[in-house]
């Protein structure tokens, strides 16, 4: 069986693919900071590598919700009309 899965909610997984990857860049490059950082300045570089990975979790969270959604949409436990998709995606 072949599912049809609304083009908004796949446009949508693909932006929040590249914002998720666009965020796993920003941990890496804080992480190098941090592990080039002068000991003076390694707590500061060391708080912005954690906030770097925190909004990377967060970017991972909203892509797997999303997938999530599109999921249930294909197994049938998704149904749901066009409005109440463009709110949760």
């Amino acid at each position: 069986m072949i599912a049809t899965v609304c083009p908004e909610l796949v446009d949508r997984l693909i932006e929040l693919y590249c914002d998720w990857r666009t965020e796993c860049a920003h941990v890496q490059a804080a992480y190098e900071r941090f592990a080039d950082a002068e000991p003076a300045d390694s707590t500061l570089a060391f708080a912005a590598y954690a906030a770097a990975l925190d909004r990377e979790e967060s970017a991972c969270e909203s892509y797997a919700a999303q997938i999530r959604l599109i999921e249930s949409w294909c197994t049938g436990s998704g149904r749901m009309s066009r409005g109440r998709q463009a709110q949760r995606a």
